[in-house]
């Protein structure tokens, strides 16, 4: 089973808006429903609302300015040592369970899995592979010693493999 931390910091200034984040942890009741994850932990800049969210929603909620410090936080309040980090504003694709209980169950996460961005313009339509990572399945221990908050740079440190589904963007 599997902890999850979707991480409310926007990319730039603003924070997403809580309607996509409300969508995040949406597109995540199927995989809870089925056994794949235990509990969640919502970590975000504080004042925007969040609370509201995480307690309609039973998680667990950090308030923290940066993102760094925040999902240290959120890295702590998990109560699984595999974690599947997300950002919130993105939704998985259907397949998304299944893999990763395929990824569990034969193998466990001996090495990090990347979970990256549906294609969103011409070039990511003709090459995939260069799609933004929005996802990170890994211990929980490797993603502290990894030191960083960007997908992207956790995603290099840990030498992740790229999952086969996908994560849409959500408005």
């Amino acid at each position: 089973m599997l902890s999850v931390i979707l991480l409310g910091y926007g990319e730039g200034e603003a924070p997403p808006r809580r309607e996509s984040i409300v969508r995040s942890l949406a597109s995540l009741v199927d995989a809870t429903v089925q056994g794949l994850i235990a509990d969640a932990v919502l970590a975000g800049p504080p004042n925007i609302g969040l609370e509201k969210i995480a307690d309609e929603a039973g998680c667990a909620l950090v308030e923290q300015e940066s993102p760094a410090s925040g999902l240290a936080a959120a890295l702590g309040a998990a109560r699984r040592c595999d974690v599947f980090l997300f950002a919130a504003g993105h939704a998985v694709e259907r397949g998304f369970v299944d893999e990763a209980r395929d990824i569990l169950a034969f193998g466990g996460l001996e090495r990090a899995r990347v979970l990256k961005s549906a294609p969103d313009s011409f070039l990511t339509r003709l090459a995939p592979n260069l799609g933004r990572p929005v996802g990170l399945l890994a211990r929980k221990e490797e993603i502290l010693r990894a030191g960083a908050s960007d997908f992207g740079v956790l995603a290099r440190r840990l030498r992740g493999r790229d999952l086969d589904v996908r994560a849409r963007k959500c408005w």
